[in-house]
């Protein structure tokens, strides 16, 4: 679609003077956003142990996207070096983000096994408690049957580290549990007697949570640099010389 003047109408594959790519013209907005790349890459302030790396992360990522948006208004290439000099920054980009993921992947599991490791020193089963903690299972197993003594159970274990500990460390059949109930106490008693592994539990459950959108980001990258059609056209035509 043209213009009366010839050049090129808002939404045409070829773009404008303002955006490469108009129909994905939010994304580039959103790419530039602090508040949007949170959201999708992770919040620093939730994630201390990459809070820096995160934060140079945003950097490259808006300034490369503003770079990649003046290429619009650029008058010494024409539109075909725009759309290619705009892949190649998007490959660039990509390149940093999924070393990012990667990096952060692994970052994930450390700070949720560091997490399970303090989580279990103190909440784990102790030698010598064995007895005990048999008791506790078959008290535990009476309580839960009417919503009186549940609320018991739940009372005791939130004061009581030997209560917490059984629950934590047996499995939640010889209770009488359900999985989902078990694993809510189980989590609330970290959180209660091991608040440093719940801390470090929870930044890496947070982090692998975002890792998982790292390739949609280089999805958006790619759709709102350039068109597609437009470099592939161009690479079709190049003669290396």
């Amino acid at each position: 679609m043209r213009s009366v003047m010839g050049s090129p109408a808002i939404g045409h594959a070829e773009g404008n003077s303002v955006h490469l790519v108009p129909s994905r013209a939010n994304t580039i907005q959103n790419l530039r956003t602090n508040t949007w790349l949170r959201i999708k890459l992770g919040d620093p302030a939730k994630l201390p142990s990459v809070k820096n790396d995160l934060e140079a992360l945003f950097s490259k990522v808006t300034a490369t996207t503003e770079k990649a948006q003046k290429l619009a208004g650029d008058r010494t290439r024409n539109k075909a070096q725009q759309h290619m000099a705009a892949h190649e920054l998007a490959v660039q980009l990509s390149s940093d983000l999924r070393r990012h993921a990667q990096i952060f992947g692994k970052k994930a599991n450390e700070l949720k096994d560091d997490g399970q490791a303090v989580a279990d020193e103190i909440l784990g089963p102790r030698d010598n408690y064995g007895y005990l903690q048999s008791e506790i299972r078959g008290w535990i197993r009476d309580q839960i049957k009417t919503p009186e003594g549940m609320q018991k159970v739940s009372n005791a274990y939130k004061v009581d580290l030997q209560v917490a500990s059984t629950i934590y460390s047996s499995p939640s059949f010889l209770m009488d549990m359900t999985d989902q109930l078990h694993s809510t106490m189980r989590l609330k008693a970290v959180e209660l007697f091991a608040p440093s592994g719940f801390k470090l539990l929870n930044e890496g459950v947070e982090l692998a949570d975002k890792v998982q959108n790292y390739e949609r980001v280089v999805g958006d990258v790619h759709s709102s640099y350039y068109s597609h059609e437009v470099v592939e056209a161009a690479q079709a035509s190049r003669v290396e010389v």
